[in-house]
C-alpha cells in the first residue's frame, strides 16, 4: 500500500509542479521530527484533498526531507485559503487551514515501540489563530475519544471475566457513554468558532440524520458571511445530496444495482437473485469484525437456505489476491465477487465502514441495512420465522 500511495504521490507532484511553483501568497509550516527516517524508506509530503464524494482523494503537491537539525518546512498556497494536510512517514498527519498562520508542529516520526498499535498521537499545532485553533481542538477531542475508546474496551473485557452482572451491564454502556461526551464537546467547538471558514472542520463530525439543524444553520451562516468560502457551499450540496440518496435507499426502495465478477470472470448483482430473499454482505479479507461474521451467515445460510434465502458477498478488496486467499480459507458456498472499485457502490448505499449487510427481499427491495449478529438474526426472523 505505502509503495502504491508513493508512486500515486510522485506522479501527481510532477503533473502539478508547474502551477505549485506559480509565485503568490503563501504561509509556512513547519515541523520538528524526534525520530527521524534515518533509512529515507518514507516521504514527507504537503498535500490536499480534491473531489467530491466517492472520488475524493488526498492528491499531493509538494515533497520534502529533514535537515540537518531534524526539521522540515513547506511554502503553503494561501492565495485562497483551503484546508491543506502533511503527512509525516504516513504515520503523522496533519490537516490545517492555510490563510495567515505559519504553523510549527513536533512530531514523533518513526514509531520506535517494540510492540507497534494503531493509536494515533495528538500533534498540537503551534502559533495558531482562531483559525487553526478550532482544529487543534477538535482533534484534542477526537485523541481523548479514542483513549476512551481503549479503556473502555479493557473494561469491558476485565468486567467479563469477573462475571458481575451489575460491572457488565454498566461496562456494555461505556461507548454510548463517551460518544455522547464527544458529540456534546464538538458541538460546543462549533457553536464557538461558528464565525471561522475553518469551523468546516469540525462538521465532519456531526451527522446530518442526527445533527441537521446544527449543520444546515452554521453552513448557511458560513456561506452568508464568505460567500466566497466554496467549501461550505460544497458541503451543504454533500449533505443535500445523501438526503436524497438516503430516500433512495429506505427501507421498502429497490436496492441500487451493481455488477462485479467472481474468480471466473462471471458478474453477479443483486437482480440476479430475484425470486429469493438476499443477503448483500460487504467484506474484505483485511476486516476482522467481517470475517468474525462469516461462521454466524454459515449458520444462516445452513438455516434458511431451503427456505429462499441465499448470500452475495461483496468484497471491497483492492488486491484480488488478497481477496482470493481469503475466499479460501474462509470456504463460503455463495456467490463471491470482488469490488476492485469499491467507492461508487460503497456511495450509492451510503456507507463508509465493513461489515455492512443489507437484507433484500425476492422484489429486490430493500428490508433492512446495517444488520450483523442479533440484528441480522431478527430480520430474518420477520422474515422466515423462528
Amino acid at each position: 500500500m505505502i509503495k502504491k500511495g508513493l508512486t500515486l504521490a510522485v506522479a501527481v507532484l510532477l503533473m502539478v509542479s508547474s502551477s505549485f511553483a506559480q509565485k503568490g501568497k503563501t504561509v509556512t509550516f513547519t515541523g520538528t521530527v524526534k525520530f527521524p527516517d534515518t533509512e529515507k524508506k518514507y516521504p514527507i509530503y504537503l498535500g490536499k484533498y480534491v473531489g467530491e464524494g466517492f472520488k475524493r482523494a488526498f492528491v499531493a503537491i509538494d515533497s520534502t526531507t529533514l535537515d540537518a537539525k531534524n526539521s522540515f518546512s513547506f511554502k503553503v498556497p494561501a492565495d485562497k485559503p483551503d484546508f491543506y494536510q502533511v503527512r509525516v512517514y504516513y504515520f503523522d498527519r496533519i490537516d490545517f487551514w492555510a490563510n495567515k498562520d505559519n504553523i510549527h508542529v513536533n512530531v514523533r516520526g518513526i514509531d520506535t515501540a517494540k510492540m507497534k498499535i494503531k493509536n494515533p498521537p495528538y500533534i498540537y499545532m503551534e502559533n495558531t489563530s482562531a483559525e487553526n485553533d478550532v482544529i487543534n481542538d477538535v482533534n484534542l477531542v477526537s485523541y481523548l475519544n479514542y483513549q476512551s475508546m481503549i479503556a473502555v474496551g479493557q473494561e469491558q473485557y476485565k468486567a467479563g471475566l469477573s462475571k458481575d452482572t451489575l460491572w457488565i451491564n454498566h461496562a456494555k454502556g461505556g461507548f454510548d457513554r463517551i460518544n455522547v461526551d464527544r458529540d456534546i464537546r464538538t458541538k460546543y467547538l462549533i457553536n464557538k468558532y461558528k464565525d471561522q471558514p475553518s469551523v468546516l472542520y469540525a462538521l465532519n463530525g456531526l451527522s446530518w440524520k442526527r445533527d441537521g439543524e446544527l449543520l444546515m444553520s452554521t453552513l448557511d451562516n458560513l456561506i452568508k458571511k464568505y460567500p466566497w468560502l466554496t467549501q461550505a457551499k460544497a458541503k451543504k450540496k454533500e449533505i443535500l445530496d445523501n438526503m436524497a440518496q438516503t430516500a433512495k435507499i429506505a427501507n421498502g426502495q429497490k436496492a441500487p444495482d451493481f455488477s462485479f465478477p467472481d474468480v471466473n470472470g462471471k458478474k453477479w448483482g443483486p437482480k440476479d437473485f430475484k425470486g429469493k430473499y438476499l443477503i448483500i454482505d460487504f467484506w474484505a479479507s483485511w476486516c476482522g469484525p467481517c470475517r468474525q461474521e462469516i461462521p454466524h451467515l454459515k449458520e444462516v445460510y445452513k438455516k434458511y437456505k431451503d427456505k429462499g434465502l441465499e448470500i452475495l458477498a461483496v468484497s471491497v478488496d483492492a488486491k484480488e489476491d488478497a481477496w482470493k486467499k481469503a475466499m479460501s480459507e474462509e470456504r463460503m458456498t455463495w456467490p463471491q465477487i470482488n469490488a476492485k472499485e469499491s467507492k461508487p457502490v460503497m456511495a450509492s448505499y451510503l456507507f463508509s465502514g465493513i461489515p455492512y449487510l443489507v437484507v433484500v427481499d425476492k422484489e429486490g427491495n430493500i428490508i433492512e441495512k446495517n444488520v450483523r449478529g442479533e440484528s441480522l438474526d431478527k430480520a430474518l426472523e420477520k422474515i422466515f420465522g423462528k
